[in-house]
Formats: C-alpha cells, sequence, structure tokens
C-alpha cells in the first residue's frame, strides 16, 4: 500500500486538530500556572475545583504592583508562583478584598509548601489549605 502526500497532510492535520485543545489554554492575562497532578491537589468532585496548600506573601488592588516581588518569587520558584485574583481562592481569610490580587506559591501538600516558603524567605502573611475556584 502506497501513501500519497495528500494523505499524509490529511493525516497530520487531523492530528494537529485533536491534540491543540489540549495542549493551551484560551484565558488571558490573570492565569495561574498549571502544576501538574497529584493526589491531593485533584479536583473536587462535581465542583471544577482543586484544593492546594497555598502561602501568600503580598495583596494588591493591582497586580502590576507586584511585578519586582513576583519576578523575584518566579526566580526562585518557578512553577510554584500564583499572582490570581484573591477571589479565585475559597479559604482565604475572609477579610481580604475579592477584588484585589494575591502574590504567592502552592503546593499539594503542606510538607512541600513549607519547603518551597523556606526557599523565597519572604514574611507570610497567610498560609493554609484552600480551594482554587478559577481554572485555566
Amino acid at each position: 500500500m502506497r501513501l500519497r502526500l495528500r494523505d499524509l497532510v490529511v493525516a497530520a492535520a487531523a492530528v494537529t486538530l485533536a491534540v491543540a485543545p489540549t495542549g493551551c489554554s484560551g484565558g488571558g492575562g490573570n492565569a495561574t500556572l498549571d502544576l501538574g497532578t497529584s493526589v491531593s491537589a485533584t479536583p473536587d468532585a462535581g465542583t471544577g475545583s482543586v484544593q492546594k496548600w497555598i502561602a501568600v506573601f503580598r495583596i494588591e488592588a493591582d497586580p502590576r504592583d507586584m511585578n519586582e516581588d513576583t519576578a523575584d518569587v518566579l526566580a526562585v520558584v518557578g512553577g510554584a508562583i500564583v499572582v490570581s485574583p484573591v477571589a479565585c481562592f475559597d479559604g482565604l481569610p475572609a477579610d481580604l478584598p475579592l477584588d484585589s490580587y494575591l502574590l504567592g506559591v502552592v503546593a499539594p501538600a503542606k510538607e512541600a509548601l513549607d519547603e518551597i516558603v523556606a526557599d523565597v524567605d519572604r514574611t507570610v502573611i497567610f498560609e493554609g489549605h484552600v480551594r482554587t475556584m478559577c481554572l485555566d
């Protein structure tokens, strides 16, 4: 059986179209980083949320006000960083303004979070187990 160039192009296009939607997010400017899956960071049945540990270093009304701190934390922790709206997390202190943004780090387990926080060497204003409500 001999394959023609047209058949190969059609097959390659079909594979690309089948895989492409899983490879990228349609989200815009405010996004969290995908940390992969783990036993303790699995979606809650029926809620579309993920539970994880978070340590928050800073809260600001405008995330651009945290650009320098964000770059510093990112250089240390890579994909464990989170810069997201406060409203994206269930379990944060109730007195935090929902229309503000947080800078922090996340991990699937408390022990992992403690290691990341030690590496960052910044004052933590909140640490706890939260549910992420904004998923890409």
